[in-house]
């Protein structure tokens, strides 16, 4: 299902300067970043530099640093502690497989605790050029294992990510299939990568012109970390395997943003399968523009619609429950 009543007019005032100052800050600079190590250094600066300019009020968190029979999952707890039975969110933050951490999403990840009143484990995953294809996988499925581990039940656990951390979450559920473990509850995703090869990315560059990056830059940095792997990889190329069995997914992603046309063919993929999908693509908007919660009215709104999302989701299982 394709909703088109999101946002029914132009992009608010701030919208057009977070726009405008995402230009300036990282896509007008992209073009002299190399591809070494002081250009990963670089990328990471500018990651960090948007997350922490948009930081907003952070719950209380707790460090993990778990290592058992898979090997070592790290990550953090956000907001209350959680409860066996209890919804919790597991999510996997984004920037392109060689940026940021739970500590600069702590801001959107407190805000997503805050807002379903469900504690929230966010995953510290490995990142590139340092560790590739695999890595990032591996950790993001261990992660999940680790919850069933410590006694949540799949159907108990909501995956959440933003960009690579969306593209994590799709690949999971194919990995989760895979090893006959059950899916989780549901997938939310923002701004998620579906095609790291960037052929859906580079036609749409043809008529969008995305606030935030290039092709160009986005497959020289992503391609740190999936140049080792096969693109025909289930766990890269997550739209080739797309099926019934799959949770319900609710993919937002911006008007202004290449990934739309991920997000667009990942939904037409899963609904072609017999999935279910939520797709918003909200208009004007630059890519994970939900960060910018505590400055920008269309972020707060699409965090209204993951919570309506939610909401019909734990008050289905209440009724079966009933």
């Amino acid at each position: 299902m394709v909703k088109d009543d999101l946002w029914p007019h132009s992009p608010s005032r701030m919208g057009v300067l977070m726009n405008v100052a995402l230009r300036t800050v990282l896509r007008t600079p992209s073009h002299l970043v190399p591809t070494n190590r002081l250009g990963v250094a670089l990328v990471r600066t500018m990651f960090n530099v948007v997350c922490y300019a948009t930081h907003g009020t952070e719950l209380p968190h707790t460090k993990i640093d778990a290592r058992w029979s898979r090997g070592r999952t790290r990550g953090e707890w956000v907001g209350t502690p959680a409860s066996l039975g209890q919804t919790v969110v597991y999510y996997m933050h984004g920037s392109g497989y060689v940026g940021c951490s739970t500590a600069t999403h702590r801001g959107l990840t407190s805000e997503i605790a805050r807002r379903l009143d469900m504690p929230l484990f966010s995953l510290d995953y490995r990142l590139a050029p340092e560790h590739r294809f695999p890595a990032a996988h591996d950790d993001a499925l261990n992660g999940f294992l680790w919850l069933v581990e410590q006694g949540h039940r799949p159907r108990d656990i909501i995956v959440a990510g933003d960009s690579a951390g969306g593209h994590l979450s799709l690949g999971l559920c194919a990995q989760l299939r895979e090893l006959g473990v059950d899916q989780p509850r549901a997938v939310i995703c923002l701004s998620a990568l579906v095609d790291p090869t960037w052929t859906l990315s580079a036609e749409r560059e043809k008529t969008v012109r995305d606030s935030f990056m290039t092709v160009a830059l986005a497959s020289r940095i992503v391609g740190m970390y999936t140049r080792t792997g096969d693109p025909r990889d289930p766990r890269l190329d997550v739209a080739s395997v797309v099926g019934p069995d799959f949770p319900p997914m609710l993919l937002q992603a911006g008007g202004r943003e290449l990934l739309a046309a991920d997000a667009e063919h990942y939904a037409r993929e899963l609904n072609a399968a017999g999935g279910h999908v939520q797709l918003e693509v909200w208009p004007g908007m630059f890519h994970v523009f939900q960060i910018g919660y505590p400055l920008l009215p269309e972020a707060r709104a699409a965090l209204d619609s993951i919570e309506k999302f939610v909401a019909a989701l734990e008050a289905g299982r209440n009724s079966r429950l009933a």
